[in-house]
């Protein structure tokens, strides 16, 4: 009927479309007169029923002027007569043309009742939309629903464009989480909500046939459903056994270590002796995201022995990991940073029971105190289920204080022992009891590891640390390079040394690797840095 006659009654409100023989009828009944306001089909502009050619026989006619006649545009028998009927059937009109806006508002309450629920459990949402601010949602969809219920045109107006603005913008949001990794139901879940929304639109149109309307209200509930049977997450087992065995607690610190944990939205803390995972019996704390079945554990250790790196830490984690994970597979490492501190990043993937996972293994260190967060996650979880990961490892944070004071001694090595390279000072600072040495201590650790290694190279670098060495001697004044090679071969024999010998050997080698020429001494640095590695492993 979008092609109908409009019609205005006397007390303002518009009625229509109406096809010709309902005019005609409503004309005869005395519910309109000539000077009617009418709105023809394909028209603009308000005219009257006299001015409409379809009706010059009956609105001319004798009958309908003497029925025209009288006080409000009719005789006052005509109108007393008419009134019963004419107000029920301006009751019908009006609910004819209110029926949608009512309509649409209770469907406004329902969403903003399911919205709140979500906000008050967005476990129950679909993981691709969390962090929707459901709660915000909830409101607008009230507010919507509010402006509705009255049946103002003006609110009609305002909820229909606001329908349309959502159409819209469902299409960059949609390009927004594709290019993160959403796939399948969060996708479908979009476009049902964007035939929702269009359906609405539709739905709440100026005029609609019924036919029509009953046509938007299905393409209403069609995407409702899909928005409800794509984007709801029933919990599962899992996320039920997380729940009960969430501990309250949202914190986790460590005071002798210098560490705490405030854990990010999403992950809880889990209590000792859950039968979610088997943890290891070092672990400090264990950890789960049930939404994207992510589950991780914290593990430190003070001066490992035998560990002098990062890269051995993680070597030490993994080879523990294998124990409990027999099909763990390396990926490859990369560096990350935790806090002000610098770590190293292991990935790797396993495979259990016919499901494969992702397993992320973060290392880092503050002075010689290890730290690692042991993590994993099916690989069919979302693609943002790597960045809850990463937001695990920025919970943690340690003070820095061990990391400071032992850059502040590699430092004070390097300058007084100048064949040393800082990685090779950490090491030997590493191995020893008080995890810091002193200058003349390191030089001295140095010439061992280095007496240790010689036998095991090859002949062309057995020879060329000769020739090195020979060109190390000539920078030391003639008269004290007896005293140098006896000290020397007293610590390649492991003969004790004075402290006060210790100081002066470390000056006159200080001076003598200074004077040589660059090359030279980024060849030394490498020999030693060698040298005192072999030392660590062996």
């Amino acid at each position: 009927m979008a092609g109908g006659y409009k019609i205005k009654i006397s007390d303002g409100s518009e009625i229509g479309p109406m096809d010709l023989q309902a005019v005609r009828s409503w004309f005869t009944q005395g519910l309109l007169d000539r000077d009617s306001p009418v709105l023809k089909p394909g028209s603009k502009s308000w005219t009257t029923l006299a001015d409409v050619p379809e009706l010059a026989g009956l609105v001319g006619s004798p009958g309908a002027k003497g029925k025209a006649r009288g006080k409000g545009g009719r005789s006052s028998s005509a109108a007393a007569s008419a009134s019963p009927r004419f107000e029920i059937d301006l009751d019908l009109a009006v609910w004819a043309e209110r029926w949608r806006t009512l309509l649409a508002g209770i469907l406004f309450f329902v969403a903003a009742g399911a919205a709140g629920f979500l906000a008050w459990a967005p476990q129950h949402a679909l993981p691709d939309f969390d962090g929707a601010p459901w709660l915000q949602i909830a409101l607008a969809l009230l507010a919507l629903g509010l402006a509705l219920v009255p049946g103002w045109d003006w609110g009609r107006k305002v909820v229909r464009a606001s329908m349309l603005l959502v159409a819209i913008a469902i299409f960059p949001l949609t390009g927004i989480l594709f290019a993160q990794g959403v796939r399948g139901p969060g996708l479908l879940a979009l476009a049902a909500l964007w035939v929702m929304a269009s359906g609405l639109f539709a739905f709440l149109s100026e005029s609609l046939w019924w036919l029509k309307a009953v046509g938007c209200l299905a393409l209403v509930l069609g995407g409702a459903y899909g928005v409800f049977h794509f984007g709801y997450s029933p919990e599962t087992d899992v996320g039920r056994q997380v729940r009960e065995w969430s501990s309250v607690e949202r914190r986790f610190t460590d005071e002798t270590l210098g560490v705490t944990l405030d854990v990010p939205p999403g992950w809880v803390i889990l209590k000792p002796g859950n039968p979610l995972f088997a943890a290891p019996e070092d672990a400090k704390v264990a950890c789960a995201q049930a939404r994207v079945g992510a589950f991780a554990y914290f593990v430190s250790e003070s001066a490992p022995k035998g560990i002098g790196s990062l890269d051995a830490y993680l070597d030490r984690i993994l080879a523990n990991r294998r124990k409990a994970v027999p099909s763990l597979r390396d990926l490859g490492r990369s560096d990350i940073t935790v806090g002000r501190l610098s770590g190293r990043q292991a990935m790797s993937t396993w495979e259990e029971g016919g499901q494969r996972f992702r397993d992320a293994t973060a290392a880092w260190r503050d002075g010689w105190v290890y730290f690692a967060v042991v993590s994993w996650l099916p690989e069919a979880a979302p693609a943002r289920a790597v960045e809850e990961v990463d937001r695990l490892v920025s919970g943690f944070s340690t003070m820095g204080a061990l990391a400071d004071r032992l850059q502040q001694s590699v430092q004070t090595v390097v300058q007084e022992v100048p064949q040393l390279t800082p990685a090779a000072a950490e090491i030997l600072m590493g191995q020893s009891a008080a995890q810091v040495l002193e200058p003349d201590q390191a030089f001295r650790r140095s010439l061992d590891a280095l007496a240790r290694a010689l036998p095991a190279w090859s002949v062309a670098e057995a020879q060329e640390m000769s020739q090195l060495f020979t060109a190390t001697y000539k920078e030391v004044p003639p008269k004290e390079r007896p005293r140098l090679a006896d000290y020397i071969e007293r610590v390649r024999a492991g003969q004790l040394t004075t402290t006060e010998e210790d100081k002066e050997m470390a000056q006159l080698m200080k001076g003598a690797v200074q004077r040589l020429a660059p090359t030279r001494q980024v060849r030394l640095q490498a020999f030693y840095e060698k040298a005192i590695r072999a030392s660590t492993s062996s």
